[in-house]
């Protein structure tokens, strides 16, 4: 079996409002240093974490000098974050400090879609025309190259935030002016990919990639995802095929270790890559994975760290799958909530949540922020496992006083 050498007892675990990571590093028995924002601190961190230090300015030259301190009085043996804004910083603070870890070259790539598509373009990876840009000349250029339908995106955006379609000529004008033209940083265009969208679960070690599952995503507006199935509901070769160019990718980006999460579309042409993450996948898939498949991926990546065995064959065989579905109610004004007992006692459920209380405003479905509460459910089969998680999320309620909200 594959051990990672060398083993870790302390880690210095940075940001992250969620207990998993932590609770999963603390089963395998490491020193936790938590580092993050003192705004909105996590509660947990008093229970989980051995020692925490907590910032004013979270940035990542704050994050990358606090850490260096740190590290002077009480050393750690890797920095790890499982989250996108702090992949990087704790790829510099390892490399400055020597410890083993994936590069920030590759954090970087990972982070930066329009790097990534650059990386990707002299790889083995299946190509996906693309630019990055950063002048409205630029992204007006591009569908003379690419043609129509394409994509406008932050090179830096996650949760589906920002993504816009231009679909032709006479859209271009206002997409570029509530994207490049906004300011706001850098952009990619690259071609709009036709067919379903999936996620391929991995988890690396030494530089192999083990594949944990495949996830079937589905989409609501303005390409922000409203639910998630373990596992999707496809043959096996193209299971294969997915998790093949999913390991092209993670190769071309010089993963070496750890969960992570990449996404792509199904196209006529074959499965093409949207974007990678070296991070387990969010809203809940983790979860859905452990139902599903028996593999936890945050209990991997802190029992890898720990000198403890890689061992995928210890899933459940059973067949089993799990959903998880989100509520995205109309625009307006939050006037009351409720719901939450009757979807928790739903078969088969096993979360459920509502993110939103009265007075809240919802705006327009435009990222993942956007939605207003979830459900978790799992069934022996994964069209059971969907049906449970949709009439669960049924169950909840919002009632918006108007639709009319004020402009983002």
């Amino acid at each position: 079996m594959t051990v990672r050498s060398p083993a870790v007892a302390a880690v210095l675990l940075v940001g992250g409002r969620h207990p998993a990571a932590a609770r999963a590093a603390r089963r395998a028995g490491l020193r936790i240093h938590y580092l993050g924002a003192r705004d909105g601190a996590p509660g947990w961190l008093e229970g989980e974490a051995d020692e925490v230090t907590l910032l004013d300015t979270p940035d990542a030259e704050s994050v990358t000098a606090a850490a260096w301190d740190i590290h002077a009085t009480q050393p750690f043996d890797v920095a790890i974050s499982m989250s996108d804004a702090y992949v990087e910083a704790v790829a510099v603070v390892n490399e400055r400090l020597g410890l083993t870890a994936n590069s920030p070259r590759t954090a970087r790539t990972v982070n930066d879609k329009a790097l990534m598509r650059e990386v990707l373009r002299d790889s083995g990876v299946a190509s996906v025309a693309a630019a990055r840009v950063t002048t409205g000349e630029q992204a007006r250029r591009f569908p003379a190259e690419a043609g129509y339908p394409f994509v406008l995106k932050p090179a830096d955006g996650s949760g589906s935030r920002g993504v816009t379609l231009v679909p032709d000529e006479e859209s271009l004008a206002d997409a570029v002016a509530h994207t490049v033209g906004s300011g706001s940083g850098t952009w990619i265009a690259e071609e709009y990919l036709r067919g379903p969208e999936f996620s391929v679960e991995t988890f690396s070690a030494d530089g192999e990639h083990h594949l944990l599952a495949v996830t079937e995503k589905f989409k609501g507006a303005n390409f922000v995802e409203v639910g998630h199935l373990v596992p999707a509901r496809i043959a096996a070769e193209t299971v294969r095929a997915l998790a093949d160019e999913a390991v092209a990718c993670l190769d071309a980006v010089g993963l070496l270790e750890g969960p992570a999460h990449t996404e792509l579309i199904l196209t006529d042409k074959g499965p093409r890559v949207v974007e990678t993450h070296a991070r387990p996948g969010g809203d809940g898939i983790v979860e859905l994975v452990r139902l599903a498949v028996g593999l936890d991926a945050q209990q991997l990546t802190f029992d890898w760290l720990a000198g403890r065995p890689l061992d995928l064959d210890g899933a459940r065989h059973e067949i089993r799958a799990a959903a998880t579905w989100f509520l995205t109610p109309h625009p307006g004004t939050v006037a009351d909530v409720g719901g939450l007992r009757e979807a928790l006692t739903e078969e088969g459920v096993t979360e459920a949540y509502l993110a939103v209380a009265p007075g809240d405003v919802i705006g327009e479905l435009r990222g993942s922020s956007d939605r207003a509460g979830a459900v978790i459910a799992a069934a022996d089969t994964p069209d059971a496992a969907l049906d449970r998680a949709r009439l669960a999320a049924g169950r909840l309620q919002v009632g918006v006083t108007s639709e009319t909200v004020p402009a983002s």
